[in-house]
C-alpha cells in the first residue's frame, strides 16, 4: 500500500540562495522517492518570484501572510546586525503565521533552511513535528571551534588575521555564545510572548535552528567532522540551475564568443549586496588596468535600477543586465568572478573552475569566502575595503598568478568526488521511513 507523506519546506523564499537551495532539495527528494511512498511537497512563501518556478517544477506553493512588500527581504525584516528581523511586530507576525500554517496543513515533517522562524515554530506545535535543517554551515555550539575571524561588522575584524585567531581561541565558550552576531533577540522575544517554553533555551542562532537532523550543504574537508554528531551529514554544496536559461541576449552571446585577448570578468552580487557594492564594481572597469577588461555585471532590481547603474559605466566593454542569466555558462568563460559569498554563487564558480574575488554581506558568507581563500582559489575583501581601486588590485593579482586557477581546478575535482544528491536523497528518505505515518 502506498504511504503518503506531507513535507513542508520553509525558507526565506524571497532570497535567491535560500530559494534555489530549497528547490534543489525538493527535486532530490522527489527523484529518490521509494516506489511505495508518495510525497506531497509544499513550499511556504510570503510572496516571491520563485513561486512561479516552484509551480513549474510541479511543486505546491502555499503563500501566507504577511506578504513581502519589498524585492529585498532585508527591507521587509528591517534587518540589522545580529537581528535577522529587527522589528518586534514583524517578528511576531511572521512567527504567528508560521505556527498557524503548520497547524492547518499538519505536515509529517518540516525541512527548513537558515530561517529561525521555521526552526522555532515547528517546536511550538503539539504534537511534535519532526524536522530536517538544511544549512550552509554546521550551526551548532561545536561550530564555534571552527571560527578563525571576527565578523566584518565588529571592530575586532580589523585586527591582523593571526591576532584574531589568537584572541578567538582565548575566549571561553560561554562568552562565544554571547556573540552579538548570533543573538536574534527580537525573534526570541516574539517567541516568548507567543508561548515558547522558557525551560528550553533560545539564546540565539544555534538554539533557534535546533533540529533532530542536519544536512550541511558544504564540503566536509572544510570542517573537523569528528566534532559533530551522527545527525549531521556533510553533503557537499548544492545549488539549483532551475532559474538558469539559455543565454540568448545578443550582448551576452557576443561576450561569450569573443576571441580577443581581453580578460573576461563576471560580476554577480545577488540580492544580498547593496547599491554601493555594485557601483564600486562598475567603477573597477573605468580606470587603469580595468579599462582593458570586458565584463558582464548583474544589477538586480532589488539592489539598483538598471538605468541608474548604467550611468556609472565608462567602458564600452562592460554590459549590465537585470535579467536572469545562465550563470554557469558565463562563469565557464570568465577569467575571474567578482561576487558575494552566497553558497550557490560560489559553488557555480567552483564547478566552472573559475577563481574569484568576493565580499561577505552576511557572517556565513564571510566563512564561505574564508574557506575558498584559505584553499587558494579566492581573494576575500572586507566590506570597508570594497572600493574600486582595491577590487581592481585583487582581480589583477588573480589574473597574474596561475595558482588561483590551478586551485580552482583542484577544488572542482575534489567536489566531484562527493555524491551530494545521493547522500541527501538517501538520508532524507531514511529519516522519513522511520516516521510514524
Amino acid at each position: 500500500m502506498e504511504k503518503k507523506v506531507k513535507i513542508i519546506i520553509s525558507t526565506i523564499f524571497q532570497n535567491g540562495g535560500e530559494a534555489t537551495r530549497a528547490l534543489e532539495m525538493a527535486k532530490i527528494i522527489r527523484k529518490h522517492q521509494p516506489n511505495d511512498y508518495r510525497a506531497e511537497i509544499i513550499f511556504l512563501s510570503h510572496s516571491s518570484p520563485f513561486e512561479k518556478i516552484a509551480r513549474e517544477e510541479g511543486f505546491e506553493v502555499c503563500t501566507i501572510e504577511p506578504k513581502a512588500k519589498f524585492a529585498n527581504f532585508h527591507d521587509d525584516f528591517k534587518t540589522r546586525f545580529g537581528e535577522l528581523i529587527g522589528d518586534y511586530d514583524v517578528a511576531k507576525e511572521y512567527l504567528e503565521s508560521e505556527i498557524a500554517i503548520y497547524k492547518r496543513l499538519k505536515p509529517d515533517i518540516v525541512l527548513h533552511g537558515f530561517y529561525p522562524i521555521a526552526g522555532i515554530a515547528k517546536r511550538m506545535i503539539t504534537p511534535h513535528i519532526p524536522s530536517i535543517a538544511f544549512l550552509p554551515l554546521p550551526l551548532t555550539e561545536n561550530y564555534l571551534d571552527e571560527i578563525k575571524a571576527f565578523p566584518d561588522e565588529l571592530p575586532m575584524a580589523r585586527l591582523p588575521k593571526w591576532l584574531q585567531k589568537f584572541v578567538i581561541k582565548s575566549i571561553p565558550r560561554k562568552m562565544m555564545l554571547k556573540n552579538p552576531a548570533l543573538r536574534h533577540s527580537v525573534i526570541a522575544q516574539a517567541a516568548f510572548d507567543l508561548g515558547w517554553d522558557k525551560s528550553q533555551p533560545l539564546r540565539g542562532t544555534f538554539d533557534m535552528l535546533r533540529s533532530e537532523n542536519y544536512l550541511i550543504n558544504d564540503f566536509p574537508f572544510f570542517y573537523k567532522k569528528e566534532n559533530y554528531e551522527g545527525n549531521f551529514l556533510f553533503t557537499g554544496a548544492i545549488y539549483s540551475e532551475t532559474i538558469s536559461k539559455e543565454n540568448n541576449d545578443p550582448e551576452i552571446i557576443k561576450w561569450l564568443l569573443a576571441d580577443n585577448k581581453r580578460k573576461k570578468v563576471f560580476c554577480t552580487l545577488g540580492t544580498s549586496g547593496d547599491k554601493h557594492h555594485l557601483i564600486e564594481v562598475i567603477k573597477v572597469f573605468n580606470e587603469g588596468e580595468g579599462k582593458q577588461w570586458s565584463a558582464i555585471i548583474l544589477s538586480p532590481p532589488a539592489i539598483c535600477d538598471l538605468e541608474e547603474a548604467k550611468k556609472y559605466v565608462k567602458n564600452s566593454n562592460v554590459y549590465i543586465t537585470n535579467q536572469f542569466v545562465n550563470a554557469k555558462e558565463i562563469n565557464e568563460k570568465a577569467d575571474v568572478v567578482i561576487c558575494h559569498g552566497g553558497q550557490g554563487t560560489l559553488q557555480t564558480a567552483i564547478t566552472s573552475r573559475t577563481p574569484l574575488v568576493g565580499i561577505a554581506t552576511q557572517p556565513e558568507q564571510q566563512i564561505n569566502l574564508e574557506h575558498l581563500s584559505e584553499f587558494g582559489m579566492a581573494e576575500r575583501i572586507s566590506y570597508w575595503n570594497w572600493k574600486a581601486t582595491y577590487i581592481r588590485k585583487k582581480v589583477s593579482k588573480i589574473l597574474s598568478h596561475t595558482t588561483y586557477k590551478e586551485k580552482a581546478e583542484t577544488l572542482n575535482k575534489l567536489s566531484q568526488t562527493i555524491p551530494t544528491k545521493q547522500l541527501i536523497g538517501e538520508r532524507v528518505w531514511d529519516i522519513i521511513k522511520n516516521l510514524s505515518l
